[in-house]
């Protein structure tokens, strides 16, 4: 593998760490610099392979954000342009690549991520239930969103063989077979 940047490349051991300490891994006699986290494309990983660090992230980033939802109410835009800018500015930061970890987000992971779509309704229309908002807003939760958009990617790698991705799929099973299972 050719290295691009040097000052970029980073090592990161997945899992834990032997009680030895590992060999540092050089680059041109120069040591690579360990890290316990890196944002790669976007998408914080950890050495522990969870998403703690990642959800953070992306809630911090889309807290931030429910800023311009509150001046863009208190500047009297309509309510269907204010629900316009969370669905394309905001809402994208909470779900963008997440068919990498929906799957393996924890309950109170996807309580946090709920919590600012919560937020935001909450900024749009006040204090009604967040589900009866959600619906006289027609935004779905969630977690229904990132299942749908997983679902959709699964369909379209197995639906097309020249899919980039078609290639991890199991090879299909012979139909004889499987029905006398």
């Amino acid at each position: 593998m050719n290295i691009n940047c040097k000052k970029k490349t980073k090592e990161m051991i997945l899992g834990s760490i032997s009680k030895e300490s590992p060999t540092p891994l050089l680059i041109a006699a120069k040591p690579v610099q360990q890290v316990s986290e890196y944002k790669f494309l976007g998408v914080t990983v950890n050495s522990r392979l969870k998403w703690d660090d990642h959800i953070a992230a992306i809630t911090s980033k889309a807290a931030k954000q429910l800023w311009f939802l509150k001046k863009l109410k208190r500047a009297g835009v309509s309510r269907e342009d204010i629900v316009y800018f969370y669905q394309t500015v905001v809402r994208p930061v909470l779900e963008y690549a997440c068919p990498a970890w929906h799957t393996s987000i924890t309950k109170d992971q996807t309580k946090s991520l709920e919590d600012i779509q919560c937020r935001a309704v909450q900024v749009i229309v006040g204090n009604i239930s967040y589900e009866e908002t959600c619906c006289m807003l027609n935004l779905s939760l969630l977690s229904d969103r990132r299942r749908s958009l997983c679902s959709t990617l699964f369909k379209q790698i197995a639906s097309r063989e020249s899919h980039v991705l078609h290639y991890l799929l199991p090879a299909k099973r012979d139909a004889e077979v499987t029905s006398r299972l």
